[in-house]
């Protein structure tokens, strides 16, 4: 075998030895299911914690705990004609009947999950200003209330709170 063939047959092996990479860990199914809500999550969104699973109960928590806070699921009972309006006029009725309630506005949202809508206000907590916003939508399943509540401190960072929660409808199924 010549010197150019030797180089050739050489390189060849150089770089199929070179493209095997380590045997990669095994992906970690990081999906979330509750099936009393009938609501699956296809991953835990980032920046997000899993603290309660079970029975009709799904929590998330920031990862980071000194930002406080708490995002949960509640389904509504069956019911035909969902009227998503009402529900975010009842979510401005409810924040404005707390201690210091101030109705921050509503939002429309489109996107794969159909029509949605996200509610936001502020109120005194039991130790500190309080800001809930809310992601108001039909179920997946139908003709049920859905609604993906945020419960935080209130601060400078309502946006971000809001964008997260946002981040966390994009990962429903």
């Amino acid at each position: 075998m010549g010197i150019h063939a030797r180089v050739i047959v050489g390189s060849l092996l150089f770089l199929a030895l070179s493209s095997c990479s380590p045997a990669e860990p095994p992906v970690v199914d990081s999906r979330i299911e509750n099936l009393d809500l009938a609501v699956a999550l296809t991953a835990t969104p980032g920046g997000l914690v899993v603290v309660a699973n079970q029975g009709a109960s799904l929590e998330l928590r920031p990862s980071d705990e000194s930002s406080g806070g708490v995002i949960w699921f509640e389904v509504g009972p069956e019911q035909a004609g969902i009227n998503l309006v009402a529900a975010v006029n009842d979510h401005q009725a409810r924040i404005e009947g707390l201690p210091g309630g101030a109705y921050q506005g509503a939002q429309e949202l489109q996107g794969d999950f159909g029509t949605a809508f996200y509610s936001r206000g502020r109120f005194s907590g039991e130790r500190s200003e309080e800001e809930e916003t809310r992601i108001l939508l039909i179920h997946p399943a139908g003709d049920r209330l859905l609604t993906i509540a945020y419960r935080y401190p209130a601060g400078e960072d309502s946006a971000a709170r809001v964008e997260q929660l946002i981040e966390v409808l994009s990962y429903l199924e």
